[in-house]
């Protein structure tokens, strides 16, 4: 298999193309929205709680410690319980396109038993994640091999979402089915099978943001910074500098607040972690259709089957409107 990762314009194609028409599928079932919502809030909490240690530790308030930890816990568990949404999703995704109405507590209720594939999946995904913090550190050809091992891993993790949650294969199984389902992919969707569907698109969409919004953060935090709490402040510029120069409004006795840089960092790693869940979401509804498509074409929706192909295809000519 040969694996390929989009470019910048083909990231935010593929994303615009793949939300206009995964909601097409929502339409057709709004149960397919409940393992997103329940995604989009625990990723709130999780960051809710990390900033109010924060906040509370700078504060000399109590209480900062335990919400740390409680942020801490639910950075570990987060695996465990992201890949249990997913699995719900992709099963909900496969009912709604075989004709049926499932709800999410139906969904629950077909993957029973499956703990032993959801616990194997997030310590995977733990060690995903500990390879894409090496690659950071690492340069040159490692660098590359980590980063490599860790887009691979995306791509087949999100083929083995559907092959547990609608055939309820084991991990091991699932692999199995992984080499002989590139066997029976039609040709038209050959060409799909070995990319990374949006790899990067966050980081693509979010880059802009942090550069421009982490400096109009700073700004405000120069310019308002002696009207904001003195808990955050960091003091006049001259602290840093006796040779600071004056430059307009700011200069040596320039007190600068960190409040606007953590707000910002605050709603900017919400609005990641929203937009990496929905990403994923639509990851899942994706594969899961492109899974179902191979190896269960006959169960699905006739009506539904050949609109498949050019959403399948990512061919927005072929695609339907």
């Amino acid at each position: 298999m040969d694996f390929e990762k989009p470019d910048r314009k083909a990231r935010l194609s593929q994303l615009g193309f793949l939300v206009r028409h995964t909601f097409a599928l929502v339409g057709r079932n709004r149960a397919l929205l409940s393992p997103l919502v329940a995604m989009w809030i625990y990723a709130t909490v999780m960051v809710c709680l990390l900033f109010a240690g924060v906040l509370l530790i700078a504060s000399g308030g109590g209480g900062g410690l335990w919400c740390l930890f409680g942020a801490l816990v639910m950075f570990v568990y987060k695996f465990f319980f992201y890949n249990r949404a997913e699995l719900t999703l992709s099963r909900l995704a496969f009912d709604t396109a075989t004709g049926e109405r499932p709800t999410r507590k139906d969904a629950a209720r077909t993957l029973t038993g499956l703990g032993g594939q959801v616990r194997k999946l997030a310590l995977l995904d733990m060690a995903a994640g500990w390879v894409a913090s090496r690659r950071n550190k690492e340069g040159g050809l490692m660098g590359l091999l980590l980063g490599g091992i860790g887009e691979v891993w995306d791509l087949v993790n999100h083929f083995l979402l559907p092959a547990i949650a609608v055939d309820r294969l084991s991990l091991g199984d699932g692999v199995a089915r992984l080499k002989r389902l590139r066997a029976h992919v039609p040709e038209t969707l050959v060409g799909v099978f070995g990319i990374d569907i949006m790899g990067g698109v966050v980081a693509t969409v979010m880059g802009p943001l942090y550069l421009f919004g982490g400096l109009a953060a700073v700004a405000c935090g120069l310019l308002f910074g002696d009207a904001m709490p003195a808990a955050l402040s960091a003091g006049p510029l001259r602290d840093l500098s006796p040779d600071i120069p004056t430059l307009g409004p700011i200069g040596p006795q320039t007190e600068f607040n960190w409040l606007p840089v953590l707000v910002f960092a605050f709603l900017g790693l919400i609005l990641h972690s929203v937009l990496s869940r929905t990403v994923a979401a639509i990851k899942v509804v994706y594969f899961t259709l492109f899974y179902s498509r191979v190896m269960h074409a006959e169960a699905l929706d006739p009506a539904l089957r050949a609109d498949l192909e050019g959403y399948l295809d990512l061919d927005p000519d072929a695609a339907p409107v």
